[in-house]
């Protein structure tokens, strides 16, 4: 098996073209749950569609596309060297552990009176946790 080069990126860890192809499937993947999840909330909220099949349907494909983006992250995370995948594990656990205290800690802000939020909210906390993570990791092994 060929080794690829590694070329030195903006990132400052450095990919090989395979991370960057890998690393675009998941970042299109993900661009499709998001189209697939604001349009069909909008077509569900405005009644655009009849009662029936089609509203199932257009509530289905989100979770479809979900299950794209998890293919597509597994695979990514499969062929990623050692210092993605470290990279990568840290930023998931900053992510899954934060949104998992703020889920569990939340509720009782809520009952001293703060708004009381949607679960699509906490999970904005739990992007932005591995979003942040992400950085964190870059930044440590540049």
């Amino acid at each position: 098996m060929r080794e690829e080069i590694r070329e030195p990126s903006r990132a400052g860890c450095g990919t090989t073209p395979r991370d960057r192809r890998n690393q675009l499937r998941v970042l299109w993947t993900m661009a499709a749950w998001a189209v697939c999840s604001v349009a069909g909330s909008l077509l569900i909220k405005r009644e655009v569609l009849p009662v029936g099949a089609g509203r199932w349907t257009v509530a289905a494909l989100p979770c479809l596309a979900a299950v794209l983006v998890l293919v597509a992250y597994a695979r990514f995370l499969r062929e990623a060297d050692e210092l993605q995948r470290l990279v990568q594990l840290e930023a998931l656990a900053l992510g899954f552990g934060g949104a998992f205290f703020a889920f569990m800690s939340y509720p009782l802000f809520e009952r001293l009176g703060a708004p009381t939020l949607d679960v699509g909210d906490l999970g904005v906390v739990m992007a932005l946790l591995y979003s942040l993570g992400g950085l964190l990791g870059w930044r440590r092994y540049r």
